[in-house]
């Protein structure tokens, strides 16, 4: 059995693989030429560096291993992929973006943005601010990330339903889940205070919050967006901010990544940016994935099922 890295392990990983699948021949990818040159024969590849342009050069490929949680881009070569298993790192970076979704939305309860804006004795005057505790959030994506982020806001006394594929979901006061008595989760955006999105961009979250799901929200509102910038029409968006029919929104993600400087989103004080770093970058090994990647190996080396299947239908 063959192996291909996409990246350069640590000696510390390089041994917990070889332990997890003693037979096996480790090759690592330094380039995009030694890539391709080495997954002709490899059966299983780890990590995205160099995967989708190498792709078109494998011969017995059975398994890749992404490093990443979105599948979009991955499943956009689809039909090169053939019938390649493709596991994914869901759960990985489920803390850290929850922490960051949270950072988002106290900054604008706390309405920070604006304090940021003001000048000298301004920043002293008088001003009413909302809290989490007592809040109605609803979060779209109840995967690993939404519940982490819904179950941070439950813990400061916020009101949280989230939304899955097939249900709504309610945290109880005692943090319990409990599927909703409300099945569409739009009828709840008229009570909610924040909406927060965990959403992976497939064919049915494209947009999956426009102008129609915007107007339904109170003026007071927030919206709060760590999934894929596609998840919602972000003309629509600006445009609800622009004319304050909802109070502000946090974004880590944008149709254009970085934003054109001509871009509207730019000219839109209630918006509130950051870099694309709910997951922020690892720069060097040991990687937050690596114990997945070795679990991943133990199991394909021993013919068991793989952890985290992305299912090609759904898109993640």
């Amino acid at each position: 059995m063959k192996i291909l890295l996409n990246y350069a392990p640590g000696e510390e990983h390089l041994q917990a693989l070889r332990a997890a699948a003693p037979g096996a021949t480790l090759s690592v990818a330094t380039d995009e030429a030694s890539a391709r040159g080495l997954i002709r024969d490899a059966d299983a590849v780890l990590g995205n560096r160099y995967f989708l342009q190498s792709i078109d050069g494998a011969e017995r490929l059975r398994w890749f291993q992404s490093n990443s949680v979105g599948m979009d881009l991955v499943l956009q070569a689809r039909e090169r992929l053939g019938n390649v298993t493709v596991t994914n790192a869901r759960g990985v970076y489920s803390d850290e973006m929850a922490e960051h979704a949270v950072a988002l939305v106290l900054s604008l309860f706390r309405r920070l943005h604006e304090l940021r804006d003001e000048q000298h004795r301004r920043l002293w005057a008088p001003r009413p601010l909302p809290t989490v505790s007592g809040a109605t959030f609803l979060i779209l994506g109840w995967g690993s990330v939404g519940s982490a982020i819904g179950r941070r806001l439950h813990a400061l006394g916020g009101t949280v339903h989230g939304v899955a594929r097939t249900r709504v979901v309610a945290l109880s006061p005692d943090g319990e889940e409990a599927v909703s008595a409300e099945h569409d989760w739009r009828t709840l955006l008229a009570t909610t205070d924040c909406l927060v999105m965990a959403l992976p961009l497939t064919r049915e979250t494209l947009h999956i919050v426009g102008r129609d799901e915007l107007a339904r929200l109170r003026s007071s509102a927030f919206v709060v967006n760590v999934g894929r910038g596609k998840n919602i029409d972000q003309d629509a968006l600006v445009e609800a901010l622009a004319t304050s029919r909802i109070a502000g929104a946090a974004v880590d993600v944008l149709d254009e990544e970085p934003p054109d400087a001509e871009s509207p989103v730019w000219r839109v004080p209630s918006l509130i940016i950051t870099p694309h770093v709910a997951r922020s970058r690892e720069e060097r090994p040991p990687y937050k994935w690596e114990p997945l990647f070795a679990e991943n190996v133990r199991r394909f080396a021993a013919g068991l099922p793989l952890l985290n299947v992305v299912d090609r239908e759904r898109e993640y």
